[in-house]
């Protein structure tokens, strides 16, 4: 393998990739590295940790085909702090050679024999989304994903396509103590037909990492494997197996108070409040008055001290009280875009709502804490 490329664009694409090598929960030493192929016009960078793999095409002038897996972090760390000039790169037998203007260096590598075989998404099934509209709606739904796989089917989000209409794709994210739903437009749809499927929340990460800016993403599925297709990158992923929660029945109907207050300024009272809640309770108390559109937020810690503030609010409907976790309360204004937020209610039982009043797709859902 010989081939020749700017060092700009190769550190790109080693970015883009090297960070997966050697996060694979075997102890397999080949996966700790990433797998050179030059071919045709470009040089292919992969790297897999056997549950997710990512390949992305750099630029290059290949003047002999080739292929050879060499140490992702040290060629990485390498790379980055040559100049930003073209670089010389040809392996004989296990170890790449690498040239520049001033320096040199060898690298020993694995025979890429020794690297897995990344899956071909073989599917009937490609759905197209803007890139940005989707990094958008992964960034306001999986900070919900629970982090524990006692669960599998919470630990990714539920992809919806074609719902609730042909052309939306639905993303759902819960922890079982709060939820998030984004509605999103899918470009194209190759059947009506609703399909569902649950996406590992570290491939969503991935995900999130790859789209820097403009440019469409395909969204390819399979039975068992789902493919993301950005620019010149490929991300593959297994996907979850098992049934999706029915999460709409969680969603609360009966509202008996909304309220509306800005949302700067109920953020920095909620974070006030925190420093005087319970510890490993986080209990905050909302209190809705209707009559003088107030709405109270309160705490109390009797090791340390108590805190209350009242907030102009919008308030329609009955008086009303419920108290939440305020990590969780903070987690889903943060993600609300907009001056102001909507609070809906039921009552101190039920689940509370948080709706953005410039995203009338988007909605973030939080279990109350019940007094004892």
């Amino acid at each position: 393998m010989k081939f020749s490329c700017l060092q700009e664009n190769l550190s790109q694409g080693l970015n883009t990739c090297t960070h997966l090598a050697g996060t694979s929960r075997t102890s397999l030493p080949i996966l700790n590295n990433i797998l050179l192929t030059a071919q045709k016009g470009f040089l292919k960078i992969s790297a897999t940790n056997l549950e997710i793999a990512i390949e992305t095409k750099v630029r290059a002038k290949i003047e002999k085909e080739g292929k050879i897996t060499i140490p992702a972090q040290l060629f990485n760390n390498y790379i980055d702090l040559l100049p930003n000039e073209a670089l010389n790169f040809e392996t004989i037998k296990e170890e790449i050679s690498i040239k520049s203007k001033k320096q040199s260096a060898k690298i020993k590598g694995i025979s890429s024999d020794e690297f897995p075989i990344i899956p071909l998404v073989e599917t009937k099934e490609k759905f197209l989304i803007e890139g940005i509209i989707l990094k958008n709606a992964l960034e306001k739904t999986i900070f919900s994903i629970s982090s524990s796989e006692v669960r599998a089917e919470l630990s990714g989000a539920l992809f919806s396509f074609n719902k609730p209409e042909v052309n939306k794709l639905t993303i759902v994210g819960t922890d079982s103590y709060r939820l998030t739903e984004k509605e999103v437009s899918i470009k194209n749809t190759p059947s009506k037909t609703i399909k569902n499927l649950i996406i590992p929340v570290k491939t969503l990460q991935e995900v999130l990492r790859i789209i820097k800016d403009e440019g469409d993403v395909d969204i390819c599925l399979s039975e068992n494997q789902v493919l993301f297709v950005y620019k010149e990158t490929e991300l593959t992923s297994r996907v979850i197996n098992g049934e999706y929660p029915d999460y709409k029945q969680t969603i609360p109907q009966a509202i008996r108070t909304k309220a509306l207050v800005k949302k700067e300024e109920f953020l920095r009272t909620v974070k006030a409040a925190s420093f005087f809640t319970k510890l490993g309770i986080n209990d905050i108390n909302l209190k809705f008055l209707a009559k003088e559109n107030q709405l109270i937020i309160s705490s109390l810690n009797s090791q340390i001290g108590e805190n209350k503030a009242i907030l102009p609010a919008e308030i329609a409907g009955e008086n009303n009280e419920i108290v939440f976790n305020y990590r969780y309360l903070i987690d889903g204004l943060t993600n609300l875009s907009g001056d102001e937020v909507g609070l809906e209610i039921v009552n101190d039982d039920t689940p509370g709502l948080i709706k953005s009043t410039t995203d009338k797709h988007y909605l973030y859902l939080i279990m109350p804490i019940k007094n004892n």
